[in-house]
């Protein structure tokens, strides 16, 4: 599974009126959110899931950029009792102006190494994304293929001119290329924004009280089946400070819930 499918916090705040809205400003931050097991299908070999995600962004356009490191640590347990322990670690930089992402990927199961990737992709004059990879032929993705903060910031700008339903393919370095993607938005909750911050610790738990939320839905796609059942799910309560609450990771036979505990916000323009 894709355990560290998580796209840091996507980003949206809504209009009141159709007309544009100001450019969305992002609040750096540290989220910790405890993982637990949801939904079951019969068919899974999984009976229990437990683990920690970490989320951190830093930076902005003064620093020339956006750091980010992620990391996602599960244990999951089989139907007959065995275990297998997944440590998933992600880093990246992107550049304030979109025209360059780095990324780092390293898996550990039970302890071992089992899986490194890094790599750069980079806008080209013509506007094709070039990826490139150490071992590998050059990969290349149509313009229109947003990084994340891109993509963060593209969302944030359709929902506050009141889209609710929208497209758009990412490239985060979890896949060999773009990700085909399907966003849905929905109309706030009124309690969401009480219920985490009861339910969170740390110098940001406070400032979500009253803050503005939306639930959202995204739907993952392979590359050549746009059309078809998306690979991965994920929905969660967006906050329009940039904060995610309640995630639910689907996969085809588990959900994975994702409940925050910990959020400390870094000052602007902390490099």
């Amino acid at each position: 599974m894709k355990c560290c499918k998580y796209l840091t916090a996507l980003l949206f705040s809504v209009a009141v009126s159709g007309a544009a809205s100001a450019a969305p400003v992002l609040q750096m931050h540290r989220a910790v959110y405890d993982l637990s097991l949801g939904r079951v299908e019969p068919v899974s070999d999984v009976s229990g899931i437990d683990g920690r995600m970490v989320v951190e962004w830093r930076g902005g356009p003064t620093c020339g950029g956006y750091t980010s490191t992620q990391r996602v640590v599960t244990r999951v347990t089989g139907v007959e009792g065995s275990f297998v322990s997944n440590d998933i670690r992600l880093s990246y930089f992107e550049a304030a102006d979109g025209s360059e992402f780095t990324f780092t990927r390293t898996e550990y199961t039970n302890g071992e190494l089992t899986d490194q990737d890094d790599g750069t992709a980079r806008r080209e004059k013509n506007n094709e994304i070039k990826i490139l990879r150490e071992g590998a032929a050059p990969r290349t993705m149509p313009g229109e293929v947003l990084f994340p903060m891109e993509y963060n910031l593209a969302m944030i700008e359709k929902a506050e001119n009141g889209e609710r339903v929208f497209t758009q393919a990412l490239f985060d370095g979890t896949e060999e290329g773009e990700n085909p993607t399907t966003i849905f938005v929905g109309k706030s909750v009124s309690d969401q924004a009480d219920r985490a911050s009861a339910a969170t610790r740390g110098e940001g738990a406070e400032r979500l009280k009253g803050a503005r939320h939306w639930p959202v839905r995204i739907s993952y796609f392979e590359p050549e089946d746009r059309e078809g059942v998306p690979s991965f799910e994920m929905g969660f309560a967006l906050f329009s400070n940039g904060i995610s609450t309640e995630l639910r990771l689907d996969y085809p036979d588990v959900e994975i819930k994702g409940a925050l505990r910990e959020i400390a916000y870094f000052p602007a323009g902390d490099c």
